[in-house]
């Protein structure tokens, strides 16, 4: 039996859908070349291929755009991150693994650091409006909670004792990231990576063994 014909409906979602990508693909150049403050509808229509009027009845804003190629990637971050968590067998290890993902992906996608940081023109407050930008700190904080869970076990800590950890892990890492992007990292003989191992080992207290045993004698030495 043949497969029954699309519907109008269908076929319209598909071409909605595929309007949407191309306006984001030439929106992630207009925002990578001018910022958001420097961006404006006209040049991602220009990019496009497309008139202003074809992208109000998708996006009504920049700021509209800008939100979703942030929340596609805050997505993506946290898939990559859940699935390197999954991996790990122990409260440290899943610490340790969620941090180095979260480390590896923005090493691997640089055009989203600047992207979650609002800076392709320079370090600035900006924002896109109170209502995304709360919707937009709840899927970052998805991604941390990844982080947060596991070190509240391995610290001992209360679910509100946790996020100052989480935030000294989070601004130590964007830190080696903008300096390695920046290539400030080399004349000092290290790099993002060596830095997250030196600052999880401060981070994670390490088991002792008791004492008497021949492992704390060994460690006396």
């Amino acid at each position: 039996m043949s497969k029954p014909l699309a519907s109008a409906k269908d076929w319209s979602d598909v071409v909605k859908g595929a309007k949407r990508e191309l306006l984001l693909r030439a929106a992630r150049d207009e925002f990578a070349e001018q910022g958001l403050e420097g961006a404006t509808m006209r040049g991602i229509a220009v990019r496009a291929g497309c008139t202003t009027g074809a992208i109000y009845p998708l996006f009504d804003s920049k700021e509209a755009i800008y939100t979703e190629l942030l929340k596609q990637s805050l997505a993506a971050l946290d898939a990559y991150v859940a699935e390197a968590v999954a991996a790990a067998r122990t409260p440290e290890a899943q610490v340790e693994a969620a941090c180095g993902a979260f480390l590896n992906y923005y090493l691997d996608h640089r055009f989203e650091i600047n992207l979650g940081l609002y800076a392709f023109r320079g370090l600035k407050r900006l924002g896109v409006g109170k209502p995304s930008d709360e919707e937009l700190n709840q899927a970052l904080w998805k991604v941390l909670e990844r982080i947060a869970l596991p070190l509240t076990e391995v610290r001992g800590l209360k679910p509100s004792e946790v996020r100052p950890w989480v935030a000294l892990l989070t601004s130590q890492m964007i830190g080696a990231l903008v300096l390695q992007i920046a290539g400030r990292l080399d004349f000092l003989d290290t790099g993002a990576q060596t830095l997250l191992r030196m600052m999880l080992a401060q981070c994670l207290p390490r088991a002792t063994a008791p004492k008497g045993t021949k492992a704390a004698r060994k460690s006396k030495q």
